[in-house]
Order: structure tokens, then C-alpha cells, then sequence
């Protein structure tokens, strides 16, 4: 699915068209991913809801807001900033709607996943409360399946709002320095979730997306896709941690091998 609407995006240059072709393709497969008639395991079960179907949900989602703001954006270009600015706020209300979820979706945590994400447990997990309920299920999802989709289409809705404002207003959206980042992407969002992780920024209170930005900025890197990246972090058979376990590992060669004078510089 994602060749093919990379084929669509590379086939026009007209992006309401690329928009509305990839929305249709998509609606088509998420068609296909439906619900097994018996799961074979619980962690099958969990994987499915939490991960595949809402991972399709939130690429049809994503594109039908990307198609709407371009079908409505204003020709002006100060409206057109304008009206991107005001795109955000939706976004963020309906993650602060359900903060504590959407935290534990940006951490990619567990340790609820059996009253989440099983659908025999009911539609409504009876020991977890919420400030709002969360939203309705359908034959194809629970709940927080549902909610899961939305805040990863969010997360790419906000990459995709930022670039195009940085094109209006003829910014690269990176700072000009001369300490650039000379390692991998996946290892800048793997530093990115350990600093939120470990609270290390604002005192806990800024998001990863916070977190993401001033890096992105500060190194002059696009880290618009960093919820994907992560995934992908993830998902590694080794250690999910390499860039951490070899910081860890250099910073203590460093200490035992070099002269630091007292300075910390050697």
C-alpha cells in the first residue's frame, strides 16, 4: 500500500489529485484488513487492534484531513498561514481529551494492552477511567483502536502542517549552525524518546513532539515521521536501544582512556 501511493504522490504534481487517488487506494485496503473470525493467541489479538488495523485507520484519516485543508486552503498566502495555524488546535484538544492514552500511545507502553485491546473484555475498559469516554468501536476495532489511528494521523497531520507553513513562509524550519547531526535519524528519535521517557525536558511536561522539534531544528533534521520511525525502533530483534547502548559504552571508554585535565575535555 505505501509503494503504491508513493507511485501516486511521484506520477502528478498536483496534490488534491495525489490526495483523493491514495484516500481511495487506502479505503480499499483497509477493506481487506478485517477481523479474523478466531485469533489465535492474545497477543495476536493485541497486535491486530493496536498495531494493524489502527495502523491503516490512521493512513485513511491522515489523508482525508490532508485532503480537506488543501481543498479549503485559502489562495492568499497570509490566510493560507493563517488557516494552517488554526488546523492545530483540533489536534491538540482531541490529545488532551485523552491525555493518559495519548501518552501511553507516544511510549509505545504495554502494560495495558489485555484491557485495551481485546474485544471479548468488553468496548469499555471497566477499571480505567477517563475524563472523556473514548470513541465508539465498530466491527473492525475497539475503542482505543479507534483512538490509536487518530493520534498517529495526527502526528503525521502536524508534520505535513509544519512543512507546508515553512513553504509559505520560505523557511528551511532548521537552524543555521555548524553542529549538524552526522548520525542516523532513527538514532535522534530513539535520544528524542529517552529524554521524554526519562522526564529529562521541562520537568516531564513536554511532548515528544515538543522534544522532536527543538532537535529537528537544533540539528537541522526532518524528524516529521518520528512516530513511524519509533515503530520501526520498536520492532528491532536486537537491542532496541543500539544508539543509547553505544553512547553508554563510548562515554565510559572515553572516561577510562582519556586525560580530561579536570575540564570534562581530553
Amino acid at each position: 500500500m505505501k509503494g503504491e501511493v508513493a507511485a501516486i504522490a511521484a506520477a502528478t504534481s498536483n496534490q488534491l489529485l495525489a490526495t483523493q487517488q491514495s484516500y481511495l487506494l487506502v479505503s480499499e485496503y483497509c477493506e481487506q484488513v478485517r477481523v479474523s473470525a478466531e485469533f489465535e493467541s492474545v497477543e495476536s489479538e493485541i497486535e491486530f487492534y493496536k498495531k494493524v488495523r489502527s495502523g491503516f485507520e490512521a493512513e485513511l484519516i491522515y489523508l482525508g484531513e490532508v485532503y480537506f485543508i488543501l481543498s479549503t486552503l485559502p489562495k492568499c498566502k497570509k490566510e493560507a498561514i493563517r488557516y494552517l495555524k488554526k488546523q492545530f488546535v483540533p489536534i491538540r484538544l482531541y490529545c488532551r481529551r485523552y491525555q493518559w492514552l495519548y501518552e501511553y500511545w507516544t511510549l509505545g507502553s504495554s502494560e495495558l494492552d489485555q484491557q485495551l485491546f481485546l474485544r471479548r473484555l468488553g468496548e469499555k475498559p471497566k477499571t480505567l477511567i477517563f475524563s472523556f469516554p473514548l470513541p465508539l468501536g465498530d466491527i473492525y476495532a475497539v475503542p482505543a483502536t479507534k483512538a490509536f489511528a487518530r493520534f498517529h494521523a495526527f502526528e503525521e497531520l502536524q508534520g505535513f502542517l509544519e512543512k507546508q507553513m515553512a513553504l509559505l513562509e520560505n523557511k528551511s524550519g532548521h537552524a543555521n549552525s555548524s553542529i549538524k547531526w552526522t548520525t542516523t535519524k532513527a538514532a535522534l528519535v530513539e535520544l528524542a524518546y529517552a529524554l521524554k521517557a526519562s522526564g529529562s525536558v521541562n520537568n516531564g511536561n513536554a511532548s515528544i513532539r515538543d522534544i522532536a522539534n527543538h532537535l529537528e531544528q537544533v540539528f537541522g533534521q526532518d524528524l516529521s515521521q518520528f512516530y513511524r520511525t519509533f515503530q520501526e525502533i520498536r520492532i528491532r530483534k536486537n537491542s532496541r536501544t543500539t544508539f543509547l547502548d553505544r553512547l553508554k559504552e563510548k562515554l565510559e571508554r572515553w572516561m577510562d582512556n582519556t586525560d580530561l585535565d579536570g575540564r570534562g575535555e581530553g
